[in-house]
């Protein structure tokens, strides 16, 4: 999805406040607050702020068409040179801003799209063996330290939420598949993410606000390629291309947030993530 596109929805559903209204979106409201409910105002723009640290396993790791800038060099290394990389464990870390714009379709479905930057890099440390073709023992092992990839670019994606409840308690899946397209090194990581809660709502007692516990499940793609003189450090003054494809160690982490209603059209959303990935999220939450 192309930025202008995304803004143009968001300019569409916007002026379509009025459209909304007159329909009384969300579909089967008048059903809902008839038997208790109390339902937000149907649609809404977020920005927010993600930071999240998680492990990463590096499945393959190789280096294309190496040049040293001697023709003769060049030549031998392409003819007779095996250089085999293997990655240890290593961890990323990433920050997204993004913009989200949302509608309740009906009481218990909302769809939603968005747009992010996002700001971040995966490290691991890396063993070279270096040898001949054909030649099962390698001539030299050496180890490369802190080896990393800049991940920047930016992100679109969409999603739904899935919500019910019963008295002040209440339950929600909230599923999205995000695309970012990097800047820095070529490829992009594709994302599914699926996040179940649980919490409690206290509007009852006087306090405007909800708590909650649950875990976020990521599916995520990453293959990644680019120049080896873009990543400076020890691969400063070599030519070639590299190729990583890797994934995160741990699909599942925990989660705990809370929703604070400052006004019936201002909400204040914030959560934390703990276990194999941490995580910090807070969003500002405009309704109408």
């Amino acid at each position: 999805m192309k930025l202008s596109h995304f803004l143009l929805a968001a300019s569409s559903l916007f002026s379509g406040y009025s459209f909304a209204d007159s329909i009384s979106l969300p579909i089967w409201k008048e059903e809902a607050e008839a038997l208790g409910y109390e339902l937000p105002k149907a649609i809404g723009f977020n920005l927010s702020y993600m930071g999240m640290q998680q492990g990463i396993n590096v499945d393959s790791i190789a280096l294309q068409n190496l040049q040293v800038g001697s023709p003769f060099l060049d030549k031998l290394i392409d003819k007779y040179a095996d250089i085999e990389m293997e990655a240890e464990p290593g961890k990323q870390i990433s920050n997204v801003l993004s913009l989200r714009a949302d509608v309740w379709l009906f009481p218990f479905l909302n769809l939603y799209g968005l747009v992010g930057k996002l700001d971040g890099y995966s490290e691991t440390n890396v063993n070279v063996a270096v040898g001949l073709k054909n030649v099962a023992k390698p001539i030299a092992k050496t180890r490369i330290e802190n080896f990393r990839l800049d991940l920047d670019g930016y992100t679109f994606g969409g999603g739904f939420v899935l919500a019910g409840g019963y008295g002040n308690w209440f339950s929600l899946v909230d599923a999205s598949y995000t695309q970012t397209t990097l800047t820095v090194v070529d490829g992009s990581i594709d994302a599914i993410v699926v996040s179940p809660r649980i919490g409690y709502d206290f509007h009852h007692a006087g306090w405007p606000a909800r708590l909650w516990l649950g875990g976020m499940y990521q599916n995520v793609e990453q293959h990644l390629t680019g120049s080896i003189g873009d990543l400076g450090g020890d691969f400063s003054g070599l030519k070639g291309q590299f190729e990583v494809k890797q994934h995160l160690t741990s699909p599942w982490n925990t989660l705990a947030g809370f929703q604070y209603q400052v006004n019936p059209s201002w909400y204040l959303l914030g959560e934390v993530g703990f276990g194999e990935r941490q995580s910090f999220f807070i969003s500002l939450d405009r309704r109408f």
